[in-house]
C-alpha cells in the first residue's frame, strides 16, 4: 500500500479488515480510499460508484452498533426506542415504505450520534386477508407466500442502508411470536376482559369475514373488499377494551398536543365521553334453563340499581331476532338475574326511540322514567321507589339509603368491581373489540368448546396453538376453513377429558400489532411475552412513525393493550408512546381522459404541446397528484427510482421541500435540486483539497491580513453556531427534516463564499466537517465519501479523522455562543438578548427577568410600567419571556403598525452583549 501517504485512516482500516478484492475491481476505480485521488467532478456514475463501494461498509457499522444491544455497553446510557410501524410483506416497497423507513433512520441515526443506546428495529405484521387471498389464487399456501415476500422485501430494504436492528426481527406469523399473542389473549380472559356473545356484526360477503365497525367506511362498505357490508347474527369473540374507555381517555392528557393533536380529535370523538357505567346481568332463556348468557347493560343511573323493574330490548337484539320476537311490548320467554339482588327480571322489546342510540339493552327505572313506569304497571312489575326527588337521596335501597346520588353511584361502582360484574365508567358510543375473524390466516384464539365444560382456555402450558398446514383456506357459511380440519379440530377437554373441539375462528390482525414494540424489546424470551424488567427500561417508544390513517385503529387498540398491561403489573407506564409522528402520503401523478374518466399510462400521454393529451385520441386529460395505485398507473417503483438517482439521493429527495407530516407530491424534478446541492458539497472538499495540495508558497491567499483572517474564522464560528443550533432544533423539537435540510443549504451556500485564504483556518475546517457529521445522518454513504476526502487533508485536531463519520458525535455549540432570550410585550415580540449556551440550561424566570428589566429597549419603552404577568420557558436551543402589561397599549394606526413591525425585526435580529449570569 505505498499509495498511502499517512497512517491508516478508518475506511482504509476497514477496507484492509475486510479484504475485499472484488470491491477494487468492481465498484473503487475512482473511490479515494483505494486510489488515493480525489475527483473533482461528481457525476451520477460516481455516486452509484461510491454508494456500491460504502454499502457493505456502512452495513457493516450499522451491524456492529446493534451488537451493542446484547452487551452491557448501553449501561448509563440514555436510551432512545426509534420505532416505525413493520409493514406487511406485501412482496415489494412503494414510496410510503420508503418515506416512513427513511425518517426513522434519520432519527435513530442522529440520536445515535448523541451518544444514546438506540433501538431501531424492524419486523413484519404478517397474518391477514391479503396472504390468504393471494395463496386462493396462486394455489399455494400463505406461510410460503409471505415468507417468500418478507425476504423479498428486506432485500429491498436493505438496499436503502436504513440502519435496522435485524437480531430482533420476527414476524407475527412466526408461531414463537403468536404464541405471546395467544398468552396475552388468555390473560385478558382471565381478567373479564375477553368474551365470547352472540351479536349482529357486520359481514363481509367477498372476504367471507366478520368485520369491525373500524373497518367500515362512510358508505357502508369493507374497507379492504370494497363490498357492500351485510348484517349477520353469529357468535363471536370480543376484548372488553370498553373497560379503559376512561383510562384511555386521560391517557390522551399525557401526550404532546402538538404532535398528537389530530390523533387525539380522532381518538376523543372515537371514545366520546364516559358519561355512563357497565353493569353485567346474566340472562336465562326458559327454554335453556342450564346455559347462561353474558349482557352488558350501559347505565346512566348505575346508582339507582335497585329500582330496575325490567331490561328494555330493542328488536334488532340478539335474542329478539333469535327467538323472532320484535313486537315492541313483547315480552321475551326468558329472565335477566339482577346482579345485585338475584331478583329475576322480565326482559321487554321496546320502542328504539326510547333506548340509547348506539346501545340495544336499557335498565328500566319507573321512578324516574314515565315509559317505564307504563311498561312496569301494564305488566304488573314489581318496583321501587329509590329515588327521593326532593332532596336527590337514595331510599329503599340497602346500604345506599341516605346518600345523594354521586355518593351512592361510587358504592355501587366499587361493589360492582369487587364482583367483577362491571362498574367501568364507559361511553355511550364505543362498543367492545371485535376480534373473530373466519379465516385461516391469523393466530387461533386458544379455546376449546365442550359439551360437558362448556368454553375453557387451552392451558398456558400448551400454547401456541398452531395453524395446521392445511389446503382448504375458503370460509364457508360463517365458519372458518379451520373447522374443516378435523385432525386439528377435534381434541380432548383440557378439564374433563371429554371429545371436545377448538374454537376455529382466528384473531383480527390488529391484535398482533397491538403489542409487537413490546416483544422487539425481549424478542429471545422463551418464558414470557417480555421480561418487565427489561421492557420498563426501554418504554415508551421515544418517537413512533406512520401514517395517520392508523391513528383509530392501530393506535387505539396498541394504547389499550399498554392500559391493561399496565393494570396487571407488567408495564409501568400506562403510554406506549411519547411522540408521534404521522407522516403524510406520498402521491404521484395521474393522467385521466376527461370526457370518459379512464386512466391512462403515463407513456401514452403526448406533453408535446401546452397541455398533455391522450397520444391516440387526442382526448384532454385531467392531469392530478393522487394515492399509487394500479388502476390509476401512476404507482413509482423505488428500485427504478435507486437504479437511476442512487440512494442517498433518493433518502435526501423524499425527505426535501416539505415537512414529514405533510402530503409529498412525487415528482423527479425534486433530484434536481437535491444533485445540485451534492455536487456544491463536492464542491467544497475539492476546494480544501485543492488549497491544502496547493505548496504554500504558490497559493492565492489574496490580500487577506491577520485581522481579516480573525474577522472571517469569528464569522465562520458564529455561522456554525447558528446553523447547529438551527438543525438541532429541528431534530430535537419538531421532527421537520425537510426544514434542517432547509437550513444546510443555506449552510453550504455561505460556505461556498469563504475566500480561500480562509479555507485553512481551524475555523473552516471544523465547520466543514460539522457539515458532513451532520449530512452523514440522511445521506450516510455519500458522507463516508466527503468525510475520507476531508480527512485526508485535514490538519487540525477538530474531530476524529480516523474514525468513521458514522462514528462521530453530533456537532456542539461553543459555550460562550450567545442564544436568543426573547421578551414579548402582550404578545408582541420586543428583541432578543443573548445569553451564553453554556448559561441557558441555568436560566431562571428570575435571572431571565432581571436580564430583561436591564435591557435598554425595555428600559426606553416599558420601564414606567408594571408587569402584571410573566411566563417564562427555555430548552437548550432558546428560551422566552413573555410579558403582559394592561396599561401598555401599542398603537393601532396601520402606518404606526407596520412602523412597530419594522422595528421588531431591526431589533429581533440585533445582537445584544453577553450577559453574565
Amino acid at each position: 500500500m505505498t499509495i498511502l501517504k499517512k497512517p491508516l485512516t478508518w475506511c482504509k482500516t476497514v477496507y484492509l479488515y475486510q479484504n475485499r478484492p472484488s470491491l477494487l475491481g468492481l465498484w473503487a476505480r475512482s473511490i479515494f480510499c483505494e486510489t488515493h485521488k480525489w475527483d473533482p467532478q461528481l457525476t451520477l456514475e460516481k455516486k452509484i460508484e461510491i454508494e456500491n463501494y460504502w454499502k457493505p461498509i456502512v452495513k457493516s457499522f450499522d451491524g456492529q452498533q446493534s451488537k451493542l444491544t446484547d452487551s452491557t455497553a448501553h449501561e448509563g446510557r440514555e436510551k432512545f426506542y426509534a420505532l416505525s410501524m413493520f409493514p406487511y410483506p406485501s412482496g415489494n416497497l412503494h414510496l410510503g415504505h420508503v418515506r416512513v423507513y427513511t425518517i426513522s433512520d434519520v432519527m435513530a441515526r442522529y440520536h445515535r450520534s448523541l451518544g444514546k443506546f438506540v433501538i431501531h428495529p424492524m419486523g413484519w405484521d404478517a397474518f391477514g386477508l391479503p396472504a390468504e387471498n393471494a395463496a386462493i389464487e396462486r394455489g399455494i399456501k400463505p406461510k410460503d407466500w409471505t415468507y417468500s415476500n418478507i425476504d423479498k422485501m428486506k432485500k429491498q430494504l436493505m438496499e436503502f442502508g436504513f440502519s435496522f436492528d435485524w437480531s430482533r426481527e420476527f414476524a407475527t406469523c412466526d408461531p414463537d411470536y403468536y404464541k405471546w399473542t395467544q398468552f396475552l389473549f388468555l390473560k385478558m380472559y382471565d381478567a373479564g376482559l375477553a368474551f365470547q356473545k352472540k351479536g349482529l356484526v357486520n359481514w363481509d360477503p367477498v372476504d367471507q369475514t366478520v368485520l369491525a365497525h373500524e373497518q367500515i367506511d362512510d358508505s357502508g362498505c369493507s374497507w379492504r373488499s370494497g363490498a357492500k357490508v351485510e348484517k349477520k347474527y353469529l357468535k363471536q369473540w370480543f376484548l372488553r377494551d370498553t373497560t379503559f374507555s376512561e383510562s384511555l381517555l386521560q391517557g390522551l392528557q399525557e401526550v404532546d398536543p402538538a404532535l398528537w393533536r389530530d390523533v387525539i380529535d380522532i381518538q376523543r370523538n372515537w371514545i366520546s365521553s364516559c358519561t355512563g357505567h357497565r353493569i353485567d346481568f346474566t340472562v336465562q332463556l326458559e327454554s335453556r334453563e342450564k346455559e347462561e348468557l353474558p349482557l352488558s347493560v350501559y347505565t346512566e343511573t348505575l346508582e339507582l340499581i335497585y329500582g330496575v323493574s325490567h331490561l328494555c330490548v330493542k328488536s334488532s337484539n340478539h335474542l329478539c331476532v333469535d327467538l323472532n320476537i320484535t313486537t315492541p311490548g313483547a315480552v321475551l320467554p326468558a329472565y335477566a338475574i339482577h346482579p345485585l339482588t338475584g331478583e329475576h327480571l322480565k326482559l321487554v322489546v321496546t320502542e328504539d326511540h326510547l333506548m340509547y342510540p348506539n346501545r340495544d339493552v336499557k335498565l328500566a327505572i319507573p321512578c324516574i322514567s314515565e315509559s317505564d313506569k307504563a311498561t312496569a304497571d301494564r305488566l304488573q312489575l314489581p318496583y321501587r321507589n329509590v329515588l327521593d326527588t326532593s332532596n336527590n337521596v337514595l331510599i329503599d335501597s340497602k346500604e345506599l339509603n341516605g346518600l345523594p346520588r354521586h355518593e351512592a353511584v361510587e358504592i355501587v361502582r366499587k361493589k360492582a368491581k369487587d364482583l367483577g360484574i362491571g362498574g367501568e365508567r364507559i361511553s355511550e358510543q364505543l362498543h367492545d373489540w371485535l376480534i373473530s375473524r373466519q379465516r385461516y390466516w391469523g393466530t387461533p384464539i386458544p379455546m376449546i368448546h365442550c359439551g360437558t365444560c362448556g368454553t375453557v382456555p387451552v392451558p398456558y402450558k400448551d400454547l401456541p396453538v398452531t395453524l395446521p398446514d392445511s389446503d382448504e383456506l375458503i370460509s364457508k357459511g360463517g365458519q372458518s376453513p379451520l373447522a374443516m380440519n378435523k385432525d386439528w379440530l377435534n381434541v380432548p377437554c383440557p378439564r374433563c377429558g371429554s371429545p371436545a373441539q377448538r374454537e376455529t375462528d382466528t384473531m383480527d390482525t390488529f391484535v398482533d400489532s397491538s403489542w409487537y414494540f413490546l416483544r422487539y424489546l425481549d424478542p429471545n424470551n422463551d418464558n414470557l411475552p417480555f421480561d418487565p424488567a427489561v421492557v420498563n427500561k426501554y418504554m415508551p417508544v421515544d418517537l413512533y412513525v406512520g401514517g395517520k390513517e392508523h391513528a383509530l385503529l392501530h393506535l387505539y387498540f396498541a394504547r389499550f393493550f399498554s392500559h391493561f398491561l399496565h393494570s396487571i403489573g407488567m408495564l409501568s407506564s400506562k403510554e406506549p408512546f411519547k411522540n408521534l409522528l404521522t407522516q403524510g402520503m406520498v402521491k404521484s401523478e395521474s393522467y385521466r381522459v376527461s370526457k370518459t374518466g379512464k386512466y391512462i399510462p403515463k407513456d401514452l400521454v403526448d406533453f408535446s404541446g401546452q397541455s398533455p393529451v391522450e397520444k391516440s385520441t387526442g382526448e384532454g386529460l385531467v392531469v392530478e397528484f393522487e394515492k399509487m395505485s394500479k388502476s390509476k398507473y401512476n404507482g413509482v417503483n423505488p428500485e427504478d427510482v435507486l437504479s437511476e438517482y442512487g440512494v442517498d439521493s433518493t433518502r435526501l429527495c423524499i425527505l426535501s421541500n416539505v415537512s414529514p407530516q405533510s402530503e409529498r407530491n412525487w415528482s423527479e424534478i425534486v433530484y434536481k435540486g437535491v444533485i445540485n446541492w451534492q455536487n456544491k458539497i463536492w464542491t467544497l472538499v475539492t476546494n480544501i483539497r485543492k488549497y491544502h495540495e496547493t505548496n504554500s508558497s504558490s497559493r492565492q491567499e489574496g490580500n487577506m491580513t491577520e485581522k481579516d483572517l480573525t474577522d472571517w474564522e469569528k464569522q465562520i464560528d458564529e455561522t456554525r453556531n447558528h446553523i447547529i443550533n438551527k438543525v438541532t432544533h429541528e431534530f430535537d423539537n419538531t421532527f421537520h427534516i425537510n426544514a434542517a435540510i432547509s437550513r444546510l443549504h443555506t449552510y453550504v451556500s455561505w460556505l461556498g463564499k469563504v475566500p480561500a485564504g480562509a479555507q485553512g483556518t481551524k475555523a473552516y475546517e471544523r465547520a466543514l466537517g460539522d457539515l458532513i457529521v451532520m449530512i452523514g445522518v440522511m445521506a450516510p454513504h455519500f458522507a463516508s465519501e466527503l468525510w475520507t476526502g476531508l480527512a485526508d487533508v485535514a490538519t487540525f485536531q477538530t474531530h476524529d479523522w480516523k474514525s468513521s463519520v458514522l462514528n462521530q458525535p453530533w456537532p456542539k455549540l461553543d459555550q460562550d455562543f450567545l442564544m436568543p432570550l426573547t421578551y414579548s410585550v402582550n404578545n408582541v415580540a420586543i428583541a432578543d438578548i443573548g445569553v451564553a449556551y453554556k448559561d441557558l440550561s441555568s436560566l431562571t424566570t428570575e435571572l431571565a427577568m432581571d436580564l430583561v428589566m436591564k435591557d435598554s429597549t425595555f428600559i426606553d419603552q416599558f420601564s414606567q410600567y408594571t408587569v402584571q404577568k410573566y411566563s417564562f420557558f427555555h430548552d437548550k436551543h432558546k428560551a422566552s419571556l413573555k410579558l403582559t402589561i394592561p396599561e401598555y397599549k401599542f398603537p393601532i394606526a396601520s402606518e404606526t403598525t407596520a412602523q412597530l413591525r419594522k422595528q421588531e425585526k431591526k431589533l429581533s435580529k440585533q445582537k445584544k452583549k453577553l450577559y453574565s449570569i
